[in-house]
């Protein structure tokens, strides 16, 4: 199994950091060299060099040339101390530029991404018009004609709808940059189609108006959270995508003993396990040194795909709000169940979470109000789309994606690459292959066969969390040197129901 890793201590943001902090130690070395030059010129005006001139000029002119030599010669001090300067100024800059241009390429790549969505969603309803007259001229005319009844008889027999599917998510799945491309045109293909249907109702007003008014002014827009916002608008219009619920949790009744993760590959087998159970949050204490506590704290992927709120908050609704950068009622009970298991203010908190789990640790962990209560050091995803989310630099981040899986895709971007976040990515097998049964005690083995579906389960990112254990890639050595007071020490696990 092999994995690739960017990012960390060992990408391209640390580095642009090493040449930041260069910059700056080579700033200060030349300011104590121009205060050096200034105590070397000091000397040709020394008192004592002063009245030496009268008896020994020779000897005194000798002396000021050499300090002149030293202090603005070809290698005197201050020269030194400008080309140091200097080189901090072009490291500065050659940092800031590379910064500049990766920002701008991401900003177009993004520009060219919508306006083909748009395009291509503005094209849809006329392409299903069109195509609909020419099936219905084709059968009219083969109806016409009884003689060729038959072989219509037998085309539609053959047509199997199911293996189309198969067919096309097998593409997908052997395509992962098509895969890629779809979803990161959803948004703006969304816009397009509303803004052409709204043109076949009402000519070019309904088509600036639908969308206008189905987004609550959000759409037409090139922003990522606004276009998925105005999605979460058009929803409650209808009834959908309701954030509602008291907050408050309960404490599952249960010997959770040995489900504490100590791993990459355990903390994904436990959120396995963890998505066995309807609206559960797992709370783990780690005992530390001195007394005090480390929390790992690991919340459930999606578990309802309706789009009305039920009991269970881990749902569309939820999804769909946060990536529209919305708080949402589940980011709420996780913050009621840590409070309720006592993680206490300064102690080390790790969010753990796959899928909408991962988005929501996420999101936590850009919230600043969150992180003044609560002191949040890492967070670990495997399929979240979260690259959209201002995590700061204080927080340590391991993000676990599959190129075939879709999910982390739909926020459209890449992850950053900076000294905090650390991305792992693998590009699975496209023939059966075996992972660990996470419900097994021992080493069990269970079957995989390669789909977009199954590229997204929490018993194949633990498996992926196997490689990142035993990767010696400098930037996942050193994301396991800072984990350490999570994985080590004496553990106490604790389920929350966050259905209430």
């Amino acid at each position: 199994m092999s994995i690739s890793v960017s990012g960390g201590a060992g990408g391209m943001g640390a580095r642009l950091q090493d040449l930041r902090s260069e910059a700056g130690l080579l700033d200060a070395a030349g300011d104590d060299v121009r205060r050096w030059s200034g105590s070397v010129a000091a000397v040709a005006v020394h008192p004592d060099v002063t009245v030496a001139t009268l008896l020994c000029p020779g000897e005194v002119a000798a002396v000021a040339g050499s300090v002149a030599a030293a202090t603005i010669g070809a290698n005197g001090l201050l020269v030194v101390s400008t080309r140091l300067e200097g080189t901090a100024v072009v490291l500065r800059a050659s940092a800031t530029t590379y910064e500049l241009v990766d920002a701008t390429q991401q900003r177009v790549l993004e520009a060219l991404q919508n306006a083909a969505g748009f395009t291509l969603g503005a094209a849809l309803p006329f392409l299903a018009i069109g195509g609909g007259v020419v099936l219905l001229g084709g059968a009219g005319a083969v109806l016409a004609r009884p003689a060729g009844w038959p072989a219509l008889v037998i085309l539609a027999r053959d047509v199997d709808p199911a293996a189309l599917g198969r067919a096309g998510m097998d593409g997908l799945y052997d395509n992962p940059w098509l895969l890629e491309s779809l979803t990161r045109m959803a948004p703006s293909l969304v816009q397009g189609t509303t803004w052409s249907l709204g043109t076949l109702l009402g000519g070019p007003a309904g088509g600036l108006a639908l969308p206008f008014a189905l987004s609550g002014g959000a759409w037409p827009t090139g922003t990522y959270e606004d276009a998925v916002g105005g999605l979460v608008n058009a929803g409650g219009l209808f009834g959908v995508f309701q954030d509602v619920g008291a907050v408050g949790v309960d404490e599952v009744d249960g010997d959770w003993a040995g489900n504490e993760p100590r791993s990459v590959a355990d903390i994904f087998r436990e959120q396995y396990r963890l998505g066995q159970d309807e609206g559960q949050v797992q709370i783990v204490r780690v005992a530390q040194p001195g007394g005090s506590s480390a929390w790992i704290v690991q919340i459930p992927g999606t578990q309802e795909w309706g789009a009305q709120r039920g009991d269970n908050p881990v749902d569309l609704t939820t999804n769909v709000r946060l990536m529209a950068g919305q708080s949402t009622h589940m980011q709420a009970q996780v913050q009621e169940a840590m409070r309720r298991a006592g993680v206490g203010p300064g102690e080390p908190v790790m969010l753990t979470g796959h899928s909408q789990g991962g988005i929501t640790a996420a999101a936590l962990a850009s919230d600043p109000a969150f992180r003044s209560e609560f002191d949040v050091r890492s967070v670990v995803t495997g399929g979240s789309p979260i690259a959209r989310f201002d995590i700061p630099s204080s927080v340590s981040v391991l993000s676990l994606e599959h190129d075939q899986d879709a999910v982390p895709m739909l926020e459209g971007r890449e992850n950053p690459d900076r000294a905090n976040w650390v991305t792992v990515e693998r590009s699975l097998p496209r023939s059966d292959f075996t992972v660990q049964d996470p419900l097994s005690d021992r080493p069990a083995q269970t079957t995989v066969q390669p789909g977009v579906g199954p590229a997204h389960g929490t018993d194949v990112y633990s498996d992926t969390g196997r490689a990142v254990d035993a990767s010696t890639h400098p930037s996942l050595q050193r994301w396991r040197d800072l984990q350490s007071p999570f994985f080590a020490g004496q553990a106490e696990v604790t389920r929350w129901d966050v259905t209430r």
